[in-house]
């Protein structure tokens, strides 16, 4: 039963106080809300709120009277039906209650009232106000019910067709699937199957309807999934994807891959399965397998015969340019000296073509990485330029350099590729100009508190580049014009090293191309802050060496000139030749190569050592297991037993504190062939062409350490 229990109240409006009060006097315990105003426009702001059940209106009051509040109030949508009883005092009475009627007046009273006849008056308004209210709720009511019958009316229309054409589109995809699809019991027995299984399996639907699913799948059952499974909710829902070999009606199988749900109809647990074709698949996977090994295979086939040529020719080599820079330290004439240098320029020429190729190989491969150390900015140039200082002086150029103040701080970064760089862009420039400037600038770009942008600039008064020669830069292998090959040499490997360096860096290359006169080259490198706990390193440490990315011919060509430009540093050259002998330590030397054993024994003999020859690793251990020796120059490619294994049989027969230093002295410079000469035991690694000032400065350090752990070199 609807009930109606909101507030019921009456709007009392009378411009006269006592009035009001004798209205209230009368209405004041039947529990209605009295609302009191003493004139029309304070009754419109009421009504405008709030909801009545009746209104008693004075006629005459002072600004707007009874009757203009009645229009208004009738006037208004939601409170034109409210019943308004008029309260008059005036003798006009018949004139009254027809105006008071025709604003729209329901009853009429004059003053003095009867107290009674207004109360049942009231009461009576009051009772069709909650019958009303009851009606409206109903109405509300039942216009709400019936939207909802409307709505789940839609929802059912709407799920019928749904489900008609998820049917329907059900229907289509079994009929039309490339891939069988099979419902069966927990017995295995095949309930449903689609047209797909004849194209797939050569049987018709008739033919396996009620037979084993093992007929198509062997092995294949339900309560075995379910084991396997062990019910569980995701296996249920996800459903599983197997690898299966199906058989198909003549006998042959296939790759297939079955995907398999459970669902439970009237407690009965029914299978679906999914049966799909993936023989081209996997035959692809076998050929992508295939290429990829092959790929590998090929690398690697590369990797070694590019460390074999290396190897090859660095030995050879080792022996040509230690002969000729031993020869050149001998009583020649001008002639003779001349053709010395000659071959020892040729063979570094030639050391260089192999270290760039390798190089560039190392680069590609993804095997070169980034060793971050803290450095000096400055520092990093200045000894950059003064590996050019010679040559620079005799073409008369000017080099110059400027370096950001904001940059006046330590910094972290790959200072061996920086200076790398470095070397190959100002050696470009020393050889493409023959005068003017060359000038590197260094500034910072980007600030972002834990790390760096910095842009380097490179830029000369030489040949410049010509426009369309622009995307010829950075390639490897390439060479602006042959006639530049011819005239200056290179193998064309220089930029595309550097592009590769910079960009392991974090950083990008390229050039200026609107210039009147020379080039300029722009990179950028990210570099980190220094963290005070971090020392400083020395960057003449991380200078050229053979298993780094970068050109050094004119670095080696301005040590030459350097060493000839003034015959008066000669006496002081040779003075530096020898270590001074306290004692004359002994060296082994194990070197399978005539030659390279030559070579090694005049050098140690040249800096006042005694030394002994092992042309393999065998004989190296047998030396070693009768004398006493202050340190071994080790090959790593030695026949009967190579470097390597004779290292590691070293340390399992001797004691390690009996054990002297054992240096790789090899022409194998590939990074893998540092660490495997290090995992072995081995001290350090000298890698050929051996040059005097180096395998001066490797002895020291190992001499220095007898009586202490001789496995590390002293820094």
């Amino acid at each position: 039963m609807i009930t109606f229990e909101g507030p019921i109240n009456i709007l009392l409006v009378d411009d006269h106080p006592d009035n009001l009060l004798a209205l209230e006097a009368v209405l004041g315990d039947l529990n209605y809300n009295l609302v009191k105003c003493m004139s029309g426009e304070e009754a419109l702001r009421h009504l405008l709120k709030d909801d009545f059940a009746v209104i008693v209106l004075d006629v005459q009051m002072p600004g707007m009277d009874g009757f203009e509040t009645a229009k208004l109030i009738k006037a208004r949508e939601r409170t034109k039906e409210i019943p308004i009883i008029f309260i008059t005092a005036t003798s006009k009475e018949t004139e009254h209650f027809h105006t008071g009627y025709a604003v729209g007046a329901i009853d009429y009273m004059t003053k003095p009232f009867v107290p009674q006849i207004l109360r049942t008056k009231i009461e009576g308004f009051v009772n069709m106000y909650i019958s009303n209210k009851k009606l409206q709720l109903q109405t509300d009511l039942l216009h709400q019910k019936t939207k909802e019958l409307e709505k789940m009316n839609k929802e059912l229309l709407r799920t019928a067709y749904q489900l008609t054409k998820t049917e329907a589109q059900a229907r289509v995809i079994r009929e039309t699937s490339i891939d069988t699809m099979i419902t069966f019991d927990e017995e295995g027995r095949m309930m449903t199957v689609n047209p797909a299984l004849e194209r797939m399996f050569g049987y018709t639907e008739a033919d396996v309807l009620d037979k084993p699913i093992t007929l198509l799948v062997p092995g294949l059952s339900g309560i075995d999934i379910l084991a396997n499974a062990n019910g569980s909710e995701s296996n249920r829902e996800g459903g599983r994807l197997m690898e299966v070999m199906p058989v198909r009606s003549d006998g042959t199988t296939f790759f297939a891959e079955l995907q398999i749900g459970v669902a439970v109809v009237d407690s009965e647990r029914i299978f679906a399965c999914t049966i799909s074709d993936v023989t081209e698949q996997k035959l692809f996977e076998r050929k992508l397998m295939e290429a990829k090994e092959a790929a590998e295979i090929a690398a690697r086939a590369k990797t070694d015969f590019l460390a074999m040529v290396s190897h090859e020719i660095r030995t050879p080599m080792n022996g040509v340019i230690g002969m000729s820079a031993l020869l050149l330290e001998t009583d020649m004439n001008e002639e003779q000296k001349e053709y010395v240098e000659i071959i020892g320029k040729s063979g570094e020429a030639l050391l260089l073509v192999i270290n760039d190729i390798l190089d560039y190989s190392k680069i590609e491969s993804g095997k070169m990485e980034i060793e971050e150390v803290p450095f000096e900015l400055s520092d990093c140039i200045g000894e950059t330029f003064d590996l050019f200082t010679v040559k620079t002086k005799k073409q008369d150029l000017e080099m110059g350099y400027t370096i950001d103040p904001l940059l006046d701080m330590p910094i972290v970064s790959d200072v061996t590729k920086l200076r790398q760089v470095l070397i190959n862009l100002v050696g470009n420039a020393v050889k493409f100009t023959s005068e003017g400037s060359i000038r590197v600038n260094a500034k910072l770009l980007n600030d972002y508190g834990s790390h760096l942008d910095i842009q380097l600039r490179v830029e000369d008064t030489g040949v410049g580049i010509p426009e369309d020669k622009l995307p010829l830069l950075f390639q490897p292998f390439s060479q602006l014009d042959s006639s530049m090959s011819r005239k200056y040499g290179g193998t064309g490997l220089g930029l595309a090293i550097c592009k590769n360096l910079i960009e392991l860096m974090g950083g990008t290359i390229s050039v200026e191309t609107e210039r009147k006169q020379g080039a300029a080259f722009v990179f950028t490198i990210r570099a980190k802050r220094l963290l005070s706990s971090e020392p400083i390193v020395d960057t003449a440490r991380f200078g050229p060496s053979p298993d780094q990315p970068v050109s050094f011919s004119d670095f080696l060509s301005s040590m030459e000139e350097a060493a000839a430009c003034d015959d008066d540093l000669s006496g002081g050259s040779s003075a530096l030749s020898r270590i001074p002998p306290e004692g004359r330590g002994r060296i082994l030397v194990a070197e399978d190569n005539e030659v390279n054993q030559k070579l090694a024994l005049l050098m140690l003999e040249k800096l006042g050592l005694d030394a002994d020859i092992a042309e393999n690793g065998r004989q190296a251990l047998a030396l070693l297991a009768v004398n006493r020796y202050d340190l071994v120059l080790m090959d790593m490619q030695m026949p009967v037993l190579d470097g390597i294994e004779a290292t590691r049989l070293l340390f399992e027969t001797f004691p390690n504190e009996n054990c002297p230093p054992i240096v790789a002295m090899t022409a194998n410079v590939l990074p893998e062939d540092k660490e495997k000469c290090l995992a072995a035991g081995m001290s350090d690694f000298l890698s050929k062409p051996i040059r005097l000032d180096g395998l001066r400065s490797l002895i020291n350090r190992f001499i220095a350490l007898q009586g202490s752990n001789n496995k590390q070199p002293a820094p």
